[in-house]
């Protein structure tokens, strides 16, 4: 006997995230990262992440932009005073130590920002591919 499933209504969040395009930041930082190697974005819950060469090493998310980061990067972007990405859950600040946002002197300075593509590109976790 076949089963019939009916399909799930379509809101109106999921058609906004289904034909949601890049915005002018995302294709800007993924212009500017382009000595990294061809730059794929692709959807990544609310935003989208960069990746090079099948690994994800850097996101932006409400077009503020963060690289994910192992132990050396997290405390060198620390110094530079960047904070981790946070999200509101049930009341509550969600605290992501996997993400922390960009300096935001490298959004202007090109060299910067390559620098600190290339060492989230380059961070020392598996965890980092795919």
């Amino acid at each position: 006997m076949q089963r019939f499933v009916a399909p799930l209504p379509e809101t109106r969040e999921v058609a906004i995230m289904a034909k949601a395009e890049p915005s002018a930041f995302v294709r800007h930082i993924q212009d500017e990262l382009s000595d990294l190697g061809p730059v794929q974005i692709d959807r990544f819950f609310g935003g989208w992440a960069y990746v090079v060469a099948d690994k994800r090493f850097a996101v932006s998310i409400k077009d503020r932009l963060y690289f994910r980061v192992d132990q050396a990067l997290k405390d060198a972007l620390i110094t530079e005073g960047c904070q981790p990405f946070t999200y509101e859950k049930g009341g509550k600040t969600v605290v992501v130590h996997r993400f922390y946002e960009a300096p935001v002197d490298c959004l202007d300075d090109r060299d910067a920002l390559l620098h600190w593509a290339g060492r989230a590109l380059s961070a020392e976790d598996d965890e980092l591919r795919g």
